[in-house]
């Protein structure tokens, strides 16, 4: 089901591709990339779209419940991994904290080079279908569609904002939590493959911010593959627009920091466990309690 997305776009996004996405295929990095798992323990798994063509495959979401009945938040998760490669489990361990927390919490795969022969767009195109089959199963799942977090790493974060981006007014989420997000594609266009008239449609230093909800953006400081600048740069466009953006930076972490465990002097917390009460607190103040309504 789609998002409520422009056909249009979507249809153009779907059906564009790239030779880097074969190079991929190619390269070393995409030797070990395993299949993504059908089930996932203590999770529903559902397929929200199976693709066409060569590679063709199902896409599935995998739902983790809380305790309790009644109506909850959800928070949809988007791994990374360069839109190349990537795990499905990348954020288990944050989705299971926040069911703990009394929220629906919601794992998505989509389409990457080194599984799909497919590009950034067409990832684009996954995560507006797995969202829209969000809002679209939001009463038989118990959640409260007007309390929706997306959220997402790097490329992960990338599709998180940028479905946020796109989606129609009255089908905006209510909060949004990015890690070290790629948000100028534009500028790393070359790198990934794309001509500049594909990324630019997808990169959020282009894409206007009216409408977006309350955001939080944690980023390291030393990233070296997302500079932190970038992720400046857009939080400060939605400051300006008088829209809720707010930056939590890491002195001397590098990307994916948001996954370690180990101390960190800087702040005296393993930047996970810092992460992960910042991203609760900022959810709970901007969407009410997470208990069951």
């Amino acid at each position: 089901m789609r998002s409520g997305l422009p056909m249009a776009f979507l249809l153009a996004l779907s059906f564009s591709g790239s030779a880097w996405a074969q190079d991929a295929l190619r390269g070393g990095d995409c030797a070990n990339v395993q299949p993504q798992p059908v089930v996932l323990r203590g999770a529903e798994s559902f397929t929200y779209k199976s693709t066409l063509g060569p590679e063709a495959r199902d896409l599935r979401v995998h739902v983790f419940q809380p305790k309790g009945s009644g109506i909850h938040p959800a928070i949809l998760f988007f791994f990374g991994g360069g839109w190349r490669t990537g795990a499905l489990s990348a954020f288990e361990e944050q989705a299971k904290a926040f069911t703990a927390h009394g929220y629906v919490s919601i794992l998505a795969d989509y389409r990457v080079a080194c599984r799909d022969k497919t590009t950034a767009v067409e990832a684009v195109v996954d995560a507006a279908d797995a969202y829209g089959w969000l809002l679209n199963h939001a009463r038989e799942l118990n959640v409260d569609r007007k309390r929706l977090v997306l959220s997402g790493g790097s490329a992960g974060g990338h599709l998180a904002l940028t479905t946020a981006i796109l989606a129609p007014a009255d089908r905006k989420p209510g909060a949004l939590v990015l890690f070290n997000p790629a948000v100028d594609i534009v500028k790393i266009a070359p790198a990934i493959g794309l001509p500049l008239d594909q990324a630019r449609p997808i990169s959020p230093s282009l894409l206007p911010v009216a409408g977006l909800p309350p955001t939080i953006i944690f980023h390291g400081k030393a990233d070296r593959t997302v500079p932190i600048e970038t992720t400046r740069a857009f939080c400060a466009r939605m400051t300006a627009a008088n829209l809720s953006c707010e930056m939590v930076e890491y002195v001397g972490q590098d990307h994916g920091f948001f996954q370690s465990h180990a101390l960190d002097r800087e702040i005296g917390l393993a930047p996970y466990d810092d992460t992960l009460a910042k991203s609760l607190a900022f959810v709970d103040k901007r969407l009410g309690p997470s208990g069951p309504r």
